[in-house]
């Protein structure tokens, strides 16, 4: 897709993922209208826009409300005439335990995320379907691709595992008639909305101790991979790592065909970062768990070390024999308390992976 003199629609466009693919839009030589619920937001990066020497346009827009998508379209029109490329930003979330939720706000994630989207397309698509030309962009996030990596945004998993529904179906119906378009599947980045979603029922340190955070990935290196996909006419755009096999090991999974087979050790491992004046107090509460985790049923090996330089640093390394002895672990009452201690020992970080092991042998060195 060649982009440039292209106007570009970007819904959700003043700040963080948005904001950077205005100005990586502007930067590849199309004039953008940013929309936004933050108005003023809107007319800071449009005026960034101009400054890079492009036409743009600032609109306050609510894609709950019809008639903001309607006034939206009318001013692009008016302003900037023919619309070639509308991307669908807008997004909100909520995140804790699910059953705490009130469905209100399950509606309300629902009705910004993806019946906004389906608002935008039904003011815009109808045009470039008449002129058989143009093209979407639709933002959903890698939780809709892999969502049991944050269970608790049940929700905002909820609207993205529909987008990705909504964008296939979108693409099969729309490229006979020559309108294009792009799903955007963003990892875990490094932006407000990231870091400052709204929670019920959980504290801050907890929800985040579920994220990893080490990991955050920049708003500039999303809407470079958007622009590239745009260029090259890729369907979907994805920042997670080894997209293609976690999808190949998924659909294994689903369908049976990834079960761990008999014997296969579980590896648990990974790295707790707590406040360094709380390091002896954080040694005890881990003493008293390890204590007691090495006589859970089904477990090989549970060690927790202290870094040997860096205070309030401690290495984790779990074995199992079998995933159900981890689950039963992790949801046994001391283990339950230990995480519900974390934050009041001024946890910073908490990362950990699992390794199926399905075969090992023993390593001779010569001395």
């Amino acid at each position: 897709m060649d982009l440039h003199n292209k106007t570009a629609v970007v819904i959700g466009g003043g700040a963080g993922i948005g904001r950077a693919g205005v100005l990586a839009l502007a930067r590849a030589g199309c004039d953008v209208v940013v929309a936004d619920i933050d108005e003023s937001a809107a007319k800071a990066v449009a005026s960034e826009v101009e400054g890079l020497g492009r036409r743009s346009l600032s609109v306050a827009c609510d894609t709950i409300r019809t008639e903001d998508l309607a006034d939206l379209h009318r001013q692009t029109s008016e302003v900037m005439g023919q619309t070639d490329i509308v991307w669908s930003h807008a997004g909100t979330s909520v995140a804790g335990p699910l059953e705490q939720i009130p469905l209100e706000r399950w509606e309300h994630v629902l009705d910004v995320n993806a019946v906004g989207v389906v608002r935008a397309f039904l003011e815009f698509g109808p045009e470039m379907v008449a002129r058989g030309h143009g093209h979407l962009i639709v933002t959903s996030s890698s939780l809709g691709l892999f969502p049991e990596q944050v269970p608790l945004g049940g929700a905002y998993t909820l609207s993205k595992s529909g987008l990705i529904g909504l964008a296939r179906t979108l693409n099969a119906y729309l490229s006979p008639q020559g309108v294009g378009v792009t799903l955007l599947c963003p990892d875990i980045t490094n932006t407000r909305h990231t870091l400052e979603v709204p929670l019920v029922g959980i504290p801050t340190e907890v929800f985040e101790a579920g994220l990893e955070l080490e990991a955050l990935q920049s708003p500039d290196e999303v809407a470079d991979a958007l622009l590239a996909g745009l260029r090259d006419d890729t369907f979907l755009v994805s920042l997670t790592p080894d997209v293609r096999q976690r999808l190949h090991d998924d659909i294994d999974q689903m369908t049976g065909r990834g079960q761990v087979p008999d014997g296969a050790v579980i590896v648990q491992s990974g790295r707790l970062v707590i406040e360094e004046d709380l390091h002896d107090r954080a040694s005890a509460a881990i003493g008293e768990l390890v204590a007691k985790s090495v006589r859970d049923a089904g477990n090989i090996s549970f060690v927790i070390s202290a870094d040997l330089v860096a205070r309030g640093v401690f290495y984790v390394y779990e074995e199992w024999e079998s995933q159900s002895a981890l689950d039963q672990h992790a949801d046994s009452e001391h283990g339950r308390a230990f995480v519900g201690m974390l934050p009041s020992l001024g946890m910073r970080e908490l990362s950990l992976r699992v390794h199926r092991v399905e075969s090992s042998q023993e390593v001779t060195i010569p001395v």
